[in-house]
């Protein structure tokens, strides 16, 4: 995990660099104009994981870690995802920082493929929790999107949850319960082929090859989630402008699949905007561990952030979470332990 601070000033300026010098997203570029989709970047490839797990951890002169976790879709049909995220990232990192939601927000993404239509290689990437500028731009910018897919009704989504679920580590929940955030972004079913997330999964052959597992069956996606569901608040975000983004069916197979594994069927969030993805994010964030909404959407504003008005409707339903305490209100109350501020406990 990185040890540096964020800057809104270091993040736009090393943005700023990577476009003027015309290398945004150059990895990916490169990738799909020569098909090599194995050349993915050392800090980025889960078959290299330190002690096998991704940690996010409490950094001295810090009173929190909120880890959060964005997983992108990289397929074909989400082709403007990464590119809103890494655009719109500093307004969610400076809602969390400057409404006290946290001191010290760790952001770790994924990006999935199609396990079928892609190498194993490119088929999923996982970065470290990052806190610093340069880090998250560069963790966000070298992820290879392949833009593949296999026309086969739905893509890897699995392995992201895996990933969460049994290679991440949150000394937050270690010591007192506390949940992190998933983002699951995407617009197709959750299963290749439509299948059964109740009994399909992750295979022992991908478990091996990506992650160095050895299993003795099939962990089906409904196990993976109700895992991770023990560690992190899960939603996938289903953007409208997408292939599939509007398709009332593949929303109510991700609602369904939620009830199944015990998780809010509301954290299915249609977003009629995909600029909008980050400002659902930082409502999301924001709301259910106890901000003031009309406070949240002005931060935004003031941020110059897209897509609000969307991002408001996606999350209109949230509520706080038992428990919730921004880090700004137990610092003045100093009623909490300073490494449990901002954090909700379930």
């Amino acid at each position: 995990m990185g040890s540096s601070g964020y800057s809104s000033v270091d993040y736009t300026r090393a943005a700023g660099v990577l476009r003027s010098s015309g290398q945004t997203f150059t990895r990916a570029a490169t990738a799909r104009a020569t098909g090599n989709f194995q050349n993915i970047a050392e800090h980025l490839d889960p078959r290299k994981l330190r002690n096998g797990v991704r940690e996010c951890c409490f950094s001295p002169g810090f009173s929190d870690a909120l880890p959060i976790i964005i997983s992108i879709d990289a397929t074909g049909s989400m082709e403007q995802v990464p590119f809103t995220v890494q655009a719109e990232l500093p307004k969610l990192l400076e809602l969390l920082l400057e409404q006290g939601v946290s001191d010290r927000p760790n952001i770790l993404f994924m990006a999935h493929d199609d396990e079928r239509a892609i190498p194993p290689d490119g088929c999923f990437q996982i970065s470290q929790f990052e806190t610093g500028a340069t880090e998250l731009l560069n963790a966000c910018n070298e992820l290879v999107i392949p833009h593949k897919g296999g026309g086969n009704y739905g893509e890897s989504y699995h392995l992201s949850v895996y990933a969460a679920a049994r290679h991440t580590r949150l000394e937050a929940h270690e010591r007192d319960g506390s949940k992190g955030f998933l983002f699951l972004i995407g617009d197709e079913e959750p299963i290749i082929g439509n299948g059964d997330p109740l009994a399909q999964g992750t295979s022992p052959e991908i478990a091996k090859e990506c992650f160095g597992d050895s299993l003795e069956a099939e962990v089906p996606f409904v196990k993976s989630l109700m895992e991770a569901a023990e560690k992190f608040h899960i939603f996938l975000i289903r953007p409208h402008h997408t292939s599939h983004g509007q398709n009332p069916a593949i929303t109510k197979a991700w609602r369904d699949l939620f009830r199944a594994a015990g998780i809010n069927t509301e954290n299915v969030q249609e977003v009629a905007d995909t600029s909008a993805i980050i400002s659902t994010i930082a409502l999301t964030v924001g709301t259910i561990l106890g901000a003031d909404r009309s406070e949240l959407v002005s931060v935004l504003q003031s941020k110059g952030a897209a897509g609000i008005d969307a991002a408001a409707s996606a999350t209109q339903a949230l509520v706080p979470v038992a428990g919730a305490v921004l880090a700004k209100a137990a610092q003045v109350s100093g009623n909490l332990p300073a490494v449990t501020s901002a954090r909700v406990r379930s």
